[in-house]
């Protein structure tokens, strides 16, 4: 029983070693590349919003001294 657990874990490791059918590392670094590049241009909208914001409030403090 012992023997028979040992080589069915030899089997599926081997099986998973030689699988190369996953996701390569280029496809990792495209997909990370995209992921940076839509978490910049949020964040460049985000900060032109919140520069408007901060922008009107100064300018209502300024005329309200």
């Amino acid at each position: 029983m012992y023997q028979q657990g040992i080589g069915s874990m030899k089997f599926l490791l081997s099986r998973f070693v030689g699988d190369e059918s996953g996701v390569t590392a280029i496809e990792y670094g495209l997909i990370a590349a995209l992921i940076s590049v839509v978490i910049i241009t949020a964040a460049a909208a985000v900060g032109t919003s919140i520069a408007g914001v901060f922008g009107g409030i100064s300018t209502q403090l300024a005329a309200a001294v």
